[in-house]
């Protein structure tokens, strides 16, 4: 529900905050005095169109704040919790937009910046006006269809078709990709064998171009490895005074310096393990020695492969790794390409398997469907009659795609929904109905029969009462007022009848402060409400009969509202 506006700067109004209650709560006031101003405020608020002649003259912007707040099932809170609109046990959706002459423009919710999409997006779901604005959700075929679904329970059949829907897409969408792509394979067959028989005949391994790397350098520096190697392995073993011979006379001596002082004893374990790491390095010395040898017939070898794989690497632009996938992958598509047409057969066979079974949830839920339009369609010419609108008649057609075999996400049915104002007149689409107040009243009838299923928290009428006095606006007033145990309902009225039956009214009047004209608005109770009442029922006279017919009018109002809510 709407709990809080503020308004600044916009239009006449000045400054405004106002604290809407639960329920139902009507706006009246003179003609002119811009009662449709907050309308048009909640409009911005929820994504409609903003315009620098909406600014108050003298300000550079205005500031329009609102504050909603959902319970813990709505829609909405699942969405902006994972947008990061909202926190965690968090369900006040407070809404800010500053309108400026600049045209830097910016919005807000839960105080984070947030596009004019978002707030469209968001608005649709939290307001709903109907009237002279363009906001009417229930003028949405798709919202109807919603609706009827939601009335008729068919929420888990109309799942069950997505299902069925989304498998049936999937394959259609993973046969028309494999049809595609044998397309462009075929074309290419020839390349794709030669590529394949290209890259096979080279016999491609995983780190040999380095392993050659290394042994062409090996071979290449082959004189001076084994002239150190040589050296070396002289030095430590095989000359006149070798490095171990030597090693081992120290080792006698300091042995001999243990046997005459003892600490010398223990400088022996690193001697030995010295002589123990010499005699390796000379073995591997000696290995070494040997495999140093000049080959040039295995240089040529290896610089012709290593030549080899440098070219098909420049040729196909890839690393030695890449161009063993790319080997895999022609492999598959050869394999592909042996066994397209029993691939093409099998995922057809499984398009139309899943069409079969997406086809018959769809009818059963077009059957289903064209049994509560009926329902409906009875239960809203019930209302149109209360409403004294019995000469409109409403048409729901339920109506199939011209091709049988087309789907959409909703089913194989469109839905239209039309209306005959008057007796010997066609039936129209609901938007093409010209009089504003007689849209209100059809909005309020479908409202009130698709109350348990909308979840739409504000919901209100502006015009609703245009054309229409005594008898009719009771009905009207007790159908919204039906109507506020499950939406917030707010209702723009020139009616008495309908303002005395709203849990709460705020009058709006239009006064001259420091010679600028400014609109007001104030929540009127107890004598107030009596007295606005009764300006209402006699037209700006009142006299002690119309005061007393307003009191008695209100308390009936009162009296109702309390078998209403019992």
């Amino acid at each position: 529900m709407l709990t809080e506006l503020r308004i600044s700067n916009f239009a006449l109004i000045d400054q405004l905050h106002l604290l809407f209650p639960a329920g139902f709560f009507v706006l009246t006031g003179e003609t002119g005095a811009g009662k449709s101003l907050l309308i048009d405020a909640l409009l911005l608020l929820a994504g409609g169109r903003a315009s620098s002649d909406s600014i108050r003259f003298g300000a550079d912007e205005a500031l329009l704040e609102a504050c909603f707040s959902l319970s813990q099932s709505h829609p909405l809170v699942e969405q902006l919790r994972h947008d990061g609109f909202l926190l965690p046990d968090q369900y006040d959706v407070f809404i800010r937009r500053i309108v400026a002459r600049s045209g830097k423009n910016r919005s807000y919710i839960n105080g984070q910046l947030a596009p004019v999409q978002t707030l469209q997006h968001i608005g649709r779901q939290l307001v709903d006006v109907h009237g002279q604005h363009d906001q009417q959700s229930l003028l949405s075929p798709k919202t109807q269809l919603e609706l009827l679904d939601a009335y008729g329970g068919l929420q888990s059949l109309v799942e069950g078709f997505q299902q069925h829907y989304g498998k049936w897409r999937e394959k259609q969408v993973a046969l028309e990709a494999l049809q595609q792509r044998l397309q462009e394979q075929v074309a290419r067959q020839d390349i794709l064998q030669f590529q394949y028989e290209e890259l096979t005949n080279i016999q491609l391994q995983i780190g040999e171009e380095e392993a050659l790397n290394q042994e062409y350098h090996r071979l290449k520096h082959s004189g001076r490895l084994g002239e150190l190697s040589h050296q070396s392995f002289e030095t430590l073993y095989d000359g006149e005074h070798s490095v171990l011979a030597q090693l081992q006379d120290v080792t006698n001596s300091i042995r001999e310096l243990g046997q005459i002082d003892a600490q010398c004893q223990t400088w022996m374990p690193l001697l030995e393990s010295s002589a123990v790491a010499l005699q390796e390095v000379t073995q591997h010395l000696r290995d070494f020695r040997s495999q140093t040898e000049s080959d040039p017939e295995r240089m040529e070898v290896i610089d012709s492969r290593l030549a080899g794989l440098q070219r098909l690497k420049k040729k196909y632009g890839k690393t030695i790794t890449e161009l063993l996938e790319l080997v895999q992958n022609l492999e598959e598509d050869l394999a592909l390409l042996q066994h397209k047409d029993e691939q093409i057969a099998n995922l057809q066979a499984d398009v139309t398997s899943s069409f079969e079974s997406m086809a018959t949830v769809a009818k059963e839920l077009s059957a289903k469907r064209k049994k509560v339009a009926k329902q409906l369609t009875k239960q809203i010419q019930r209302e149109f009659e209360e409403l004294k609108m019995g000469t409109m008649h409403i048409h729901m057609n339920l109506v199939p795609h011209a091709d049988e075999n087309m789907f959409g996400s909703t089913g194989i049915d469109r839905l239209e929904l039309l209306l005959a104002p008057n007796p010997g007149e066609p039936p129209m689409p609901l938007g093409r109905i010209a009089s504003g107040g007689e849209l209100s009243r059809i909005m309020l009838a479908l409202k009130t029969v698709f109350a348990g299923n909308d979840h739409t928290p504000v919901v209100i009428f502006d015009e609703i009462d245009s054309g229409v006095g005594g008898e009719a606006g009771m009905v009207m007033g007790n159908r919204l007022r039906r109507l506020a145990k499950f939406h917030q309902v707010c209702c723009i009225t020139h009616l008495p009848q309908i303002a005395s039956q709203a849990h709460a009214q705020f009058v709006v009047e239009k006064t001259t402060l420091d010679d600028r004209t400014v609109t007001k608005v104030e929540e009127v109770t107890g004598v107030q409400r009596e007295t606005e009442i009764a300006r209402m029922l006699g037209g700006g006279t009142v006299t002690p009969t119309i005061k007393q017919a307003a009191v008695e009018m209100l308390k009936s109002g009162c009296r109702d509202k309390k078998s209403s809510a019992s």
